[in-house]
């Protein structure tokens, strides 16, 4: 009982909607992966699933350079 009880608390509803916008942010036809019983089908379901639970880190980008250190830094 204790389990509903959490499932319907503030902190259950917030995992809830965590999980359904990874969801909806995955499951855009380049990333729902085919069906089939082989390796590469659960290789890509194993993705699909870790790209839900850390969708935040989709939107960081970034940036890396090859150029040379800014002039006058003791690099």
């Amino acid at each position: 009982m204790d389990y509903v009880k959490a499932l319907f608390s503030v902190k259950g509803l917030v995992i809830v909607v965590y999980i359904l916008i990874g969801v909806f942010l995955n499951t855009a036809s380049p990333h729902l992966p085919h069906a089939g019983l082989n390796v590469a089908a659960l290789h890509s379901w194993v993705q699909y699933f870790i790209s839900i639970f850390f969708w935040p880190l989709s939107f960081w980008h970034p940036t890396f350079t090859v150029g040379k250190w800014p002039a006058g830094s003791s690099f």
